[in-house]
């Protein structure tokens, strides 16, 4: 409720109002309808690329937030949010959030997962494999920060660092006027084409400044987010012996990798006998955050199994996990049960499930630690504990769907680095379901644990995320 009238009040700010700037300092544009000012070097960026009509008004004075792993100078507006980079030289001094791809995870929607595009298609980038559409490329390709000194025409380079590439078709969504509008959603911007309106004002900007500003006062860390399972992990082989009320027990008690696969288990006896067709919720309680998992139904033996990824909780830290029964003529129940992760950074994870026979061992310097051939998609390191600054590492990667090895799967991978995250790939999956990326573990902070998600996008089938990590032993 709170972002929709955030959202409804900067509409109605942005069609009924222009800025009005006050009499400030040179170096200050203040405006009559907000009571934040945007000054310095934010004021200058502000005004020359692009101003109210692509940033839209300040909602927050500057400040100092945490953006992934660093402190950064900030300010939000409606449709951005802007960090300062001391350091480095103009332009690169002043950053662009990626409030498009975060909006997108807030929602729950993975847009690695979203259709693409064909190649051949007009304005197509095979980094996302997407196409902006023809409504949307005009303001697109007009539009964009000012690096070369050209103010006639945007270069291509331009429109990259002001919006981002895309990251989904357009197709109809509702917006926040309850209507529906053709939108497409790009890595700093969410486009939305409005026919009813004349060219260049047919072409609307996303407010996904005002919605991170809205989430980043509410919630100063994400939790971990409830995922669709790539596998199903079993719940009988640690299942204590049956007893009358509410039980509950962790398929892992002990995961010792993140990101892996694990499942609540929960069974229902009253008068000795199990009953069937209880409701059944899950509450996790993670140091981030805490997260509700979908609903499960006991069956016939009294028995429910609620399957999550445990994300990139923290290692040693006790998860909590609360888990209520609710069954029609019988007392609401509940019971409660944990997870502690113990990660173990100089072994990859052996995952859970029946080893896959037939499998070719992965090659070079991944094959010694490679965990087993199971069924989903895997990650690990060739070094998971590096103790050199200057060395190279790489990360291994496997993918087996139906019991077999697939191939020809474009991996991409992003590093969680201190102070900034780094992007590895694309790489292919071999024949054997097999794919390594080398990098230099350069800048990567002694002690700290360097969280990597690895994207798998199988040519027209569904994609997969595995998760590994590695932490360097020199000192900090």
């Amino acid at each position: 409720m709170r972002r929709l009238i955030f959202a409804c009040c900067f509409i109605a700010l942005f069609i009924a109002a222009m800025p009005l700037p006050a009499q400030a300092a040179p170096k200050e544009i203040c405006f009559q309808q907000v009571p934040d000012c945007i000054s310095n070097r934010f004021a200058d960026y502000w005004t020359n690329n692009g101003g109210l009509a692509v940033f839209g008004l300040p909602l927050s004075p500057d400040h100092n937030e945490k953006v992934g792993d660093q402190k950064y100078k900030v300010q939000y507006f409606e449709r951005a949010r802007f960090e300062y980079h001391k350091g480095d030289p103009k332009p690169y001094d002043v950053l662009l959030g990626r409030i498009g791809v975060a909006a997108l995870e807030a929602q729950g929607r993975d847009w690695y997962s979203f259709p693409k595009a064909d190649p051949s298609a007009a304005h197509y980038f095979a980094e996302t494999g997407h196409a902006i559409a023809p409504q949307f490329w005009g303001f697109w390709s007009s539009h964009g920060l000012e690096f070369d000194g050209n103010k006639k025409g945007k270069s291509m380079a331009e429109s990259l660092a002001l919006f981002g590439l895309p990251v989904s078709e357009a197709t109809m969504e509702t917006s926040s006027d309850g209507k529906q509008y053709l939108t497409q959603w790009f890595e700093r911007a969410r486009f939305e084409f409005h026919p009813e309106n004349k060219a260049p004002y047919d072409v609307r900007l996303g407010l996904l400044g005002a919605d991170a500003y809205a989430d980043a006062q509410q919630t100063p860390d994400s939790p971990p987010k409830p995922a669709k399972p790539e596998k199903i992990v079993s719940c009988p082989a640690n299942a204590p012996a049956a007893a009358e009320g509410a039980q509950a027990w962790m398929a892992d008690a002990e995961p010792v990798s993140p990101g892996t696969m694990n499942a609540v288990c929960a069974r229902l006896t009253v008068n000795g006998a199990p009953v069937a067709g209880a409701q059944v919720t899950a509450k996790a309680y993670y140091a981030s955050g805490d997260v509700t998992y979908p609903v499960a139904t006991t069956g016939a033996d009294g028995q429910a199994q609620i399957d999550f990824n445990i994300g990139k909780a923290k290692n040693r830290n006790v998860v909590g996990i609360e888990v209520s029964f609710k069954a029609p003529g019988v007392a609401d129940m509940m019971t409660t049960t944990s997870f502690t992760p113990r990660y173990n950074f100089t072994k990859p994870y052996q995952p859970l499930g029946p080893v896959i026979p037939n499998i070719p061992a992965p090659a070079g310097g991944c094959a010694a630690g490679a965990p087993q051939a199971t069924e989903g998609a895997h990650a690990w390191m060739t070094v998971p504990a590096p103790a050199d600054p200057t060395q190279f590492d790489s990360i291994c990667a496997r993918l087996i769907v139906n019991g077999a090895p697939v191939a020809n799967a474009k991996v991409n991978a992003v590093a969680y680095r201190y102070g900034k995250d780094a992007p590895y790939g694309p790489a292919t999956t071999d024949a054997n379901g097999f794919v390594e990326i080398g990098f230099p573990i350069a800048n990567s902070r002694g002690e700290y644990i360097v969280f990597i998600d690895v994207m798998f996008e199988v040519p027209g089938g569904k994609n997969y995320t595995a998760v590994t990590a590695y932490r360097p032993t020199y000192a900090p």
